[in-house]
């Protein structure tokens, strides 16, 4: 069970100030007319909170702990039954409140397994008495401490001495944009090099210097453990990538937006993963430099990466560091006759042209497991070159989930394809058709999918041609993110939502074919042996928790009654009367 505690009018973003209409929610706070609630409400919620033996995750954001009673309300979970993950997020966290998280942390009955602050204001001081309840601790497995900018040395000092305790067993931290410097990182490194972490994050610590990163990695190479690491837009230049392949058991490698090494050090980096045989599950290189030589070793590593699932190529295209649309071609022909079988594909903002999406397809025919691709924001390619995908949509090796096709150059003619090819798709829930426009001669955006596209996809939501036809329709497409649809497609779509699709099946045919007593016709023409069955399937109850429209089948079951009242009844004479009979006969008057 996961309980959510947040402030209402919650207006923070990732790196402002918590609020509370306007103001620092402060836990606990009394005020006329704010629509906080009392004290005596809190205590009493969390007295209910406290004796819960089911509650697994307990989640407070913007919120402020900076008295006794607030740090009272927290300090109430230590030994609490059954909490294992406790997260504070986009809030302050005073000496009382840390204090408290403390007392949580050495509670001899604790479970406490994860520990999240991010953006809680932590400073050297009340950091550091988290650092004293965390030293010794052998249940803390996460520690998340992103965005806490204000700790300085000192405090990541006492972070060090926690991570080499012999009793640590921590195996995931996360230090995001803490504005680590290359003196906290050598405290750090030293401990991190023989801890049991597996996972580290120090994405967006600009203050780290080139030589700081190659210090760190080459002590990280050292730690069998680390199988994930997290080095978003940060200075690590050549010779620290080239240390990164020495880190034997890496498995998750995020280096995106790295803009300071060159493709000089990307290609023997690809070589020696290669030569090493390190088998990465996820790799996200995403805004990086890499030249025709570097695609090349790139082809060749991936091509021997079974192991791979999840590539992440995005905004390769940006300014200075162009992958060009023949590198894309290059890299998907040699990807022709490779063992990868992706589960996520990320290649949005690229240069991809009609080739390449043409190569593409042929790549994406050759995997079995691909669930999510994005080729959102892919202008080289026309609406031609897009009529490609077509193919391996309406293939049998498809069994994507999730499509994202935003802000490319896809009109009618691709969607009406789209649509024939997804008939007969069993897996695609959604479709991401986001601002596919392009720009008029007075700088105006036109939308590039027109009525006939929709009309297309409002058919192969609920084809009404016959009854077989609407049964056969796409019943699991349930998400199309684009700012206009028309509203049959919308409620096509809401009816997918629903995880019953024999109901989803019966409402659409009740609604195109049933839903008047004009369109009888159909049913009135069936053989006479069946109409128990098609009545019982008429009339069954409607759904609960059901999303979108939800017809009733017994208005269809009172107008065949009074076209033919024979059906229902059930005297002897009639039940005579009506043998032998193949079809039920109506009076059209």
């Amino acid at each position: 069970m996961l309980v959510i505690i947040t402030s209402q009018d919650d207006t923070n973003n990732l790196y402002g100030s918590p609020s509370y209409n306007g103001r620092q929610y402060v836990l606990g706070k009394e005020s006329l007319n704010s629509g906080l609630p009392t004290r005596q409400q809190l205590q009493d919620f969390f007295l209910c909170i406290y004796r819960n033996s089911f509650i697994k995750e307990l989640a407070f954001s913007s919120i402020e702990i900076n008295d006794e009673f607030g740090g009272s309300i927290i300090e109430g979970l230590s030994g609490h039954r059954s909490l294992e993950k406790l997260h504070i997020s986009n809030g302050v966290l005073g000496g009382m409140g840390c204090k408290a998280i403390g007392n949580i942390l050495t509670h001899p009955l604790s479970k406490l397994k994860d520990l999240d602050l991010p953006n809680c204001y932590l400073d050297n001081k009340n950091f550091g008495i988290l650092c004293d309840a965390l030293s010794g601790n052998s249940t803390i497995k996460r520690l998340n401490f992103t965005r806490n900018k204000r700790i300085t040395s000192t405090g990541w000092q006492s972070l060090s001495d926690v991570i080499g305790h012999p009793n640590c067993k921590l195996a995931k931290l996360s230090l995001k944009s803490t504005n680590l410097n290359d003196e906290s990182i050598v405290m750090l490194g030293s401990s991190i090099s023989s801890s049991s972490l597996k996972a580290l994050d120090l994405s967006f610590n600009r203050n780290i210097s080139r030589a700081g990163w190659q210090w760190l990695i080459n002590r990280l190479s050292q730690n069998i453990n680390i199988m994930s690491l997290g080095l978003i837009e940060n200075s690590i230049d050549d010779l620290s990538v080239a240390a990164l392949a020495n880190i034997g058991n890496l498995k998750f490698l995020d280096l995106s937006f790295c803009h300071f090494f060159t493709p000089m050090g990307f290609w023997p980096f690809f070589n020696a993963l290669q030569r090493r045989g390190i088998q990465l599950t996820k790799l996200d290189i995403s805004g990086i430099n890499i030249d025709n030589e570097g695609a090349a070793a790139l082809g060749s590593l991936l091509n021997n990466m079974s192991t791979l699932r999840t590539l992440q190529m995005s905004n390769m295209s940006i300014s200075g560091h162009n992958f060009t649309s023949q590198q894309w071609r290059t890299l998907f022909t040699t990807l022709l006759d490779s063992n990868l079988d992706l589960v996520k594909l990320h290649l949005g903002a690229n240069n991809i042209d009609d080739e390449g999406i043409r190569l593409l397809t042929r790549v994406l025919l050759t995997m079995s497991s691909l669930r999510y691709l994005n080729l959102g924001d892919n202008r080289e390619a026309t609406p031609i070159g897009w009529l490609e995908l077509s193919t391996y949509l309406q293939s049998p090796t498809c069994v994507l989930k999730e499509l994202d096709l935003d802000d490319n150059n896809i009109n009618d003619d691709a969607v009406v394809s789209f649509a024939r090819a997804l008939t007969s798709n069993k897996t695609l829930e959604n479709l991401s058709l986001d601002e596919c426009a392009e720009e008029d001669d007075n700088g105006e955006m036109n939308e590039l999918i027109t009525e006939r596209g929709w009309e297309a996809v409002a058919t192969l939501l609920c084809n009404k041609t016959s009854i077989l036809d609407t049964h056969n329709s796409n019943h699991i497409l349930n998400w199309l993110n684009t700012f206009v649809l028309p509203d049959d497609v919308i409620s096509y779509l809401e009816l997918n939502k629903n995880e019953d699709k024999a109901e989803v099946t019966r409402q659409k045919i009740l609604q195109s074919h049933f839903s008047t007593d004009d369109n009888l016709q159909e049913l009135l023409h069936m053989e006479l042996e069946m109409m128990p069955s098609v009545i019982s399937w008429i009339g069954r109850p409607a759904h609960t928790n059901w999303k979108g429209t939800n017809v009733s089948g017994l208005s269809t079951m009172f107008n065949l009654l009074k076209r033919v009242p024979d059906l229902f009844d059930s005297s002897p004479q009639k039940k005579r009367s009506g043998a032998g009979k193949r079809s039920v006969m109506y009076d059209n008057s």
